[in-house]
C-alpha cells in the first residue's frame, strides 16, 4: 500500500494526536481513583486489577504493542521512501583562498 505524502502527514498527525490522548486519558484516570472507579461501573476498585489505568500507573508497557505499530510503520513508511542514489554535498567555501594562508610563526 502507497499512501501520498499529503495523506502520509495526516496519518502521522492522526496518530500522534491520538497517542497523545491516550496518555492524557491514562493520566487523568490514574490521578482519580473516583473516576477510574465510575469507568468500571463499581463503587469500589480491586487494587490487583489488570486494566490499562493500573498498568500505566505502575509503569508496565506493553512492548510488543509497540514493536507491533513499529514494523507496521516501518511496512508502510519503508517502500515509499526514496533511497538517494549517490550523496550530494554542498561545496565548501574556501576559508583561506589560494595565497593567503595563515601567517608563518
Amino acid at each position: 500500500m502507497i499512501l501520498r505524502p499529503d495523506h502520509r502527514d495526516a496519518l502521522r498527525r492522526g496518530v500522534a494526536a491520538g497517542g497523545v490522548a491516550l496518555v492524557l486519558a491514562l493520566t487523568v484516570l490514574a490521578v482519580c481513583p473516583s473516576l477510574h472507579a465510575w469507568l468500571h461501573g463499581e463503587k469500589q476498585l480491586d487494587p490487583d486489577d489488570a486494566c490499562a489505568v493500573v498498568l500505566f500507573v505502575q509503569g508496565v508497557t506493553p512492548a510488543l504493542a509497540a514493536l507491533a505499530l513499529l514494523l507496521v510503520a516501518w511496512r508502510l513508511l519503508g517502500e515509499t521512501l526514496p533511497t538517494p542514489r549517490r550523496l550530494r554535498l554542498p561545496a565548501l567555501p574556501f576559508v583561506f583562498p589560494p595565497g593567503r594562508g595563515p601567517p608563518a610563526s
